[in-house]
């Protein structure tokens, strides 16, 4: 397994691997051209995140034409298989009874987020390129993903949160969890498994944030308050935050669209990648035992 870094990147997350490190940068189209060489398969799990301090500008060199590069060097190594990895915010959730599917379609409001729209472009682009010129590629596309080695961290913010706390505040709505050791084994499944040109959902738990926390709770033993936080307090903030952002010419991570997003009923299905790729469902319980475990042991409590 080859691994492309820069010379910057934090590698905490992939100690205990065997793996063959190559020094780049994934906008760089000679970086990578000399990263896939001699590959038969590319994993693209790259992308900019970061909701602060980044230019729409960026996220599209960095998500959708870093997506390129790598299609364009896979093209001439003519790989066998391009695993794209893509983000549930590029389709529109349901509720818990209806939950939303592959089919769903992207939700128009969400251009407004750099991140969201440019993976959701990034998505197309590999569909498109599958379409038009038969390129051997399949998107899988996890939610919230929940468990070890994230250093950031990202997702785990929300765990995080909770740990150790006595009174904890929660918002209408709720994510589907999924175990991240469960999306790692389906992406690898995605090597052999799967129709090219097609797009798997791996979707974990689907629960309120007030069932999440307390799943947490258990797995911490301790016992929690928990306190509804309205609405319309949200909305306030979110509003304050969005004329804050207008003035200072500056993103935030709370705004009103991330408002929004944050308090929807973020349900989603992962039947098809169940059937298709050997997807195994999530058991929350021991998804956020083993972050727990993870964070503890990297002196993150």
């Amino acid at each position: 397994m080859r691994v492309l870094v820069r010379p910057t990147s934090d590698l905490t997350a992939l100690e205990g691997c065997v793996y063959e490190k190559a020094l780049g940068d994934i906008t760089n189209a000679t970086d990578v051209r000399k990263a896939v060489l001699g590959c038969d398969y590319v994993i693209h799990a790259a992308a900019l995140t970061a909701q602060v301090d980044a230019s729409f500008e960026r996220f599209w060199q960095v998500n959708v034409e870093a997506t390129e590069n790598l299609i364009e060097a896979s093209k001439e190594q003519g790989i066998k298989r391009f695993i794209y990895i893509s983000t549930a915010n590029c389709f529109t959730p349901g509720p818990i009874d209806q939950p939303g599917t592959e089919d769903s379609g992207f939700m128009p409001w969400l251009v407004k987020s750099h991140y969201a729209y440019t993976k959701f472009a990034a998505q197309l682009t590999v569909l498109n390129e599958y379409r038009t010129s038969g390129f051997p590629a399949l998107v899988v596309a996890p939610t919230f993903l929940i468990g070890p080695r994230d250093t950031k961290p990202s997702s785990g913010r929300l765990l995080l949160y909770v740990y150790g706390r006595k009174l904890v505040f929660y918002s209408r709505g709720g994510k589907s969890f999924a175990d991240v050791e469960k999306v790692a084994s389906a992406v690898v499944n995605a090597l052999e498994r799967g129709r090219l040109g097609e797009v798997y959902l791996l979707s974990g738990s689907n629960m309120t944030y007030r069932d999440f926390y307390h799943v947490v709770a258990l797995a911490e033993g301790r016992k929690k308050i928990y306190l509804p936080m309205p609405d319309f307090l949200l909305t306030v903030a979110a509003w304050f935050m969005t004329f804050l952002e207008k003035v200072l010419n500056r993103k935030f991570e709370f705004d009103i669209m991330n408002k929004r997003l944050f308090t929807l009923d973020n349900y989603f299905c992962y039947k098809k990648a169940m059937q298709e790729l050997g997807y195994e469902p999530t058991v929350i319980r021991y998804a956020v035992e083993k972050s727990i475990n993870w964070f503890k042991k990297m002196g993150m409590f």
